[in-house]
């Protein structure tokens, strides 16, 4: 039996803690900041947990000095900005929870069903209290830690960690906004003085420091490995690196074949106890009346979060919106806690500074605005220039789901492949984006000519979207031609071309010509009656 007495030990709130800090975190932190700040996401990572650290060394101190629950002596204004800020995060973790899974595991399951079950289970977690959410999180942080830990030893034989200090794009300025938006993912430890309702807690600085420490370390190696694996425009490609990760390591023995399925019931668990706080803190701060009327609290402030975040969702524009407005609240409130507490603003100092670099969620390019290339011709132009020839993917005939419109195949003259890239974002408004490329065909002209074919060859590999596993041949016609054929095909000549590559155990990659292969060993594709077929 749970006990319900609003009271909690100390090792329970850090494994509490540790749960609210890591469940947003290790999958919107290897997604965001690839985009806010390209290399540099080790550094912001470090820098943004340093700053969470400052935060919680004023708070520790807040709680120390009260000689009542911290909380209770705020005014009602005070309280319902935090309860504001706890009823964001609810919205902003549903909503995450929501896509991942309508993104990846349960893509079939319509998202309203994945809605109303979870936000039952919540209603009924968060009015049993506390004490429930503190022993599920105590059970849980020895279950979900041993596999984490496993799965990041046997990503080490996949990794390439010489990507880690890849790129020399290191930006002061990306570097403050992806501390920014850390700080803004550990907005949960603040809920230490929510928690404290009784101000049992003898040295709340250490519950902080254990929770951001091993919460923040399994975010860090997480992090770590989607970049060693993955490559920074690899995570910059996928919606949910953290996913991909799961999905691409496989435990040897063949014991486990499907452990992302294990991970993403760890993570599922340990987003009931992050949503369940968020929503039982909100109605806390907001009512203050009888038992009774704080069920209803909690039902209402369910239901209207819920509706929000299947709305809302990962939506760019409410991310950006959101993450503004935690940043200006948690300014406000830290201020507030700085000028009226401890007489110390030197961390405030630290996060005015950091404010300068303002958030830079605007920067994320979404997948809605992203040109994925399928199949990628280049044929030889005028004037020494290549011609390059782009097809997309069909989303209607991929997906079974209504799309639009498929997009014609696009030729552009351009001397180099980046040169074509710069013409079509000015004429485009989205970016193209070649971590799909399924096969790459380059026409018998271009590998006749060396200069222009080790020019080629030299792009291609300093441009690590590109996957050396990409499927190449060779057309002795026009790589153009062929590749217009994507409208007699279904889904995208890509696809196409890669399983008539496959079927006829044609295994030369990009790698093979990156490493000055025999040319000969190409495979050729010749068109006849408007489809393309392998020559024998």
């Amino acid at each position: 039996m749970f006990s319900n007495n609003g009271k909690i030990s100390d090792h329970q709130a850090i494994r509490l803690l540790i749960m609210d800090v890591f469940t947003g975190g290790c999958l919107f932190l290897p997604m965001a900041l690839p985009r806010v700040c390209g290399n540099s996401g080790v550094m912001a990572l470090i820098l943004g947990f340093v700053l969470t650290m400052a935060e919680g060394a004023v708070i520790s101190k807040c709680l120390v000095r009260s000689s009542k629950p911290y909380i209770s002596t705020l005014g009602y204004g005070l309280r319902v900005l935090y309860a504001v800020r706890c009823f964001a995060v609810f919205v902003f973790l549903m909503g995450m929870f929501i896509a991942v899974l309508n993104e990846t595991f349960l893509y079939a399951m319509p998202k309203v069903m994945i809605l109303i079950g979870m936000t039952l289970i919540l209603i009924y977690g968060t009015v049993k209290g506390v004490e429930v959410r503190a022993r599920l999180s105590e059970i849980f942080f020895y279950i979900a830690l041993v596999p984490i830990v496993l799965i990041g030893l046997f990503s080490l034989p996949e990794a390439d960690w010489s990507q880690l200090f890849a790129g020399t794009d290191l930006s002061l300025t990306g570097v403050f906004q992806g501390a920014l938006v850390t700080w803004v993912l550990m907005a949960p430890v603040e809920w230490l003085l929510y928690i404290d309702v009784s101000g049992s807690f003898q040295n709340p600085f250490k519950i902080f420091s254990w929770a951001i420490g091993i919460g923040g370390i399994l975010i860090l190696l997480i992090y770590i490995l989607c970049v060693t694996v993955l490559s920074v425009p690899g995570m910059e490609a996928e919606r949910w690196p953290t996913v991909i990760l799961m999905q691409i390591v496989r435990i040897p023995g063949g014991f486990l074949s499907r452990q992302d399925g294990l991970m993403l019931s760890f993570w599922i668990f340990a987003m009931f106890i992050s949503l369940s706080g968020a929503l039982s803190h909100a109605s806390d701060l907001l009512w203050r009346g009888r038992e009774t009327s704080k069920k209803w609290c909690v039902l209402l402030l369910a239901f209207f979060g819920s509706a929000a975040a299947f709305y809302l969702g990962m939506n760019r524009n409410f991310l950006n919106i959101y993450f503004s407005a935690m940043m200006i609240s948690g300014m406000i409130l830290f201020l507030f806690i700085c000028t009226h507490s401890c007489k110390k603003i030197t961390a405030a100092v630290i996060l005015m500074a950091l404010s300068a670099g303002l958030m830079g969620c605007e920067s994320y390019t979404e997948l809605e605005n992203r040109a994925f290339v399928m199949a990628l011709g280049i044929d030889e132009g005028e004037n020494e220039n290549f011609r390059f020839t782009y097809t997309f993917p069909d989303v209607t005939a991929l997906t079974g789901q209504d799309g639009g419109l498929k997009q014609k195949p696009l030729t552009l003259e351009a001397g180099s492949l980046k040169a074509g890239e710069d013409i079509y974002n000015h004429m485009s408004d989205k970016t193209m984006d070649y971590g799909q490329v399924k096969v790459l065909m380059i026409s018998d002209s271009i590998i006749s000519n060396g200069e222009k074919m080790e020019k080629l060859m030299e792009e291609i590999k300093n441009k690590p979207e590109f996957a050396r596993t990409v499927r190449v041949c060779m057309s002795k016609e026009s790589a153009e031609r062929i590749l217009n054929m994507d409208e007699e095909v279904s889904g995208s000549i890509g696809i196409y071309l890669e399983n008539m590559l496959e079927q006829n155990e044609s295994w030369y990659i990009l790698n093979d010509c990156i490493l000055d292969c025999d040319y000969k060993q190409m495979p050729v594709i010749k068109a006849y009656m408007s489809m393309p077929f392998l020559e024998e």
